[in-house]
């Protein structure tokens, strides 16, 4: 069969279970990620962490996925996605173990930016995977479906960590990865078909100079600068200025995160439709809307008061994020699709770890006018200081915080109108741009 495209002649149910067993690998990390926001506070009591610690256990994993991505997407293109991603889901289920044996913050630190790097062996090529699976007028779909997946596990983290640090303590948090890192492999043995790229790959700058990459790759940052950044100052207001246990913040949150999951695949749905640039800019547009919508927060705000909020922001992350995700996948080559998710991966990690960074010294700068010991930043009451000027400060920074983010995703939204107008935003989602590519790519679909 000579087809335009290099995909499996295997039929859609070939390329379903490539969904399934790729959205797997995406909800482990996804529920790692905001299991982690929620179990932040008890980490921080148990492991006498600062607020600093705090954000390295974080950034520790960001910053490992950020530096590693390239390398292991062009190496997915070269020897094998399927290979590297069964290595990556292996290995984030392994150390994920490792990581609940360990209470001290120094080991803790270090096994984050190992759980990093298999999330970097991972991440890239599970999108290659899911591009290759599917042709083009099914990939904005699929793309949406995976997004759901991907959020689905982020609304379930914070019940599920919720209920596993009340139970069990914070550990439990990262051995709840084991269980679904043996199915994902499991799984991708008996279902995913391997691809890889013979011949002379493109480069990392070829990737960059393809239409509409570099806007799309800025527009990821830009959104989960403002995402990261603002969820982990929530989540220490929530358990540590409401009071609230780490159950009840997560039910606090789903609204966002639910929100998130069902705009997922809306997102998908109206970049088909419409191309990319007008849901990216719409989207950000309403995450920053979401945002300054936080700065009422008081010590006494109520969940329905933060509801309206809540929604907007959810739903605009879920139609910006798959928006700007299409801008890139498609505007890359097929043959490059690994180092094409990688770059994705690498603006969501860079993103997250600047908003913590930045938003963090926002919130120390803000703070320190009202209270000048560094702890009212975690939104607890250092000695001395009355509980009232405490929580004070803390909510003053965290106003500014929601401002300086908001004004992040403007930006953003006014970047996004640069994107080319059309669907699937620069370019079709295939074909590669030489006839070799997809030779290659077909004879070795093993």
């Amino acid at each position: 069969m000579n087809s335009a495209y290099p995909f499996p002649d295997t039929g859609v149910r070939r390329g379903g279970w490539t969904l399934v067993a790729v959205s797997l690998g995406g909800m482990m990390v996804g529920l790692d990620g905001t299991a982690l926001t929620i179990a932040g506070p008890e980490i921080a009591r148990s492991t006498g962490s600062s607020l600093a610690d705090l954000q390295w256990i974080t950034n520790a994993y960001l910053l490992a996925l950020a530096v590693f991505l390239f390398p292991a997407g062009r190496f997915a293109d070269r020897f094998g996605r399927r290979r590297l991603f069964l290595a990556g889901v292996l290995g984030f289920g392994l150390v994920s173990l490792l990581i609940a044996f360990t209470s001290t913050t120094g080991p803790l630190i270090a096994l984050r930016a190992a759980q990093g790097l298999c999330g970097a062996m991972l991440q890239p090529a599970a999108l290659a995977l899911l591009r290759v699976a599917f042709p083009p007028h099914r990939l904005e779909l699929a793309l949406g479906i995976w997004g759901g997946a991907a959020a689905a596990s982020i609304a379930a983290g914070p019940i599920v960590a919720g209920l596993l640090v009340q139970r069990f303590g914070w550990q439990a948090v990262f051995a709840v990865n084991v269980p679904i890192s043996v199915l994902t492999v499991l799984l991708t043995l008996a279902t995913v078909t391997e691809s890889r790229v013979r011949g002379v790959q493109g480069r990392t700058r070829d990737l960059l100079r393809a239409p509409g990459v570099v806007i799309g790759a800025t527009l990821t940052m830009l959104s989960y600068f403002s995402l990261f950044g603002i969820l982990f100052f929530l989540t220490l207001y929530l358990q540590n200025v409401r009071g609230l246990d780490p159950i009840g913040a997560g039910v606090w949150l789903l609204p966002v995160t639910v929100v998130v999951v069902l705009s997922a695949p809306l997102g998908g749905a109206l970049t088909a439709r419409f191309g990319p640039r007008l849901p990216a800019a719409g989207g950000l547009a309403l995450i920053a809307t979401g945002l300054l919508g936080f700065t009422r927060l008081d010590a006494t705000t109520g969940w329905t008061s933060a509801l309206p909020a809540s929604i907007v922001l959810g739903l605009g992350t879920g139609i910006a994020l798959i928006a700007s995700t299409q801008v890139i996948i498609s505007g890359a080559p097929v043959a490059m699709s690994a180092l094409a998710s990688a770059l994705q991966q690498v603006a969501t990690q860079v993103g997250g770890v600047l908003g913590i960074v930045v938003l963090g010294a926002v919130m120390s700068w803000r703070a320190g006018y009202f209270v000048a010991d560094e702890s009212v930043t975690q939104g607890t009451v250092p000695p001395g200081v009355s509980p009232a000027d405490a929580h004070l400060a803390f909510l003053a920074g965290f106003a500014a915080t929601a401002v300086a983010a908001a004004a992040v995703v403007g930006a953003g939204a006014v970047i996004a109108l640069r994107v080319r107008s059309g669907r699937a935003g620069a370019q079709p989602a295939g074909p590669p741009e030489r006839t070799s590519d997809v030779d290659s790519e077909r004879r070795h679909q093993q």
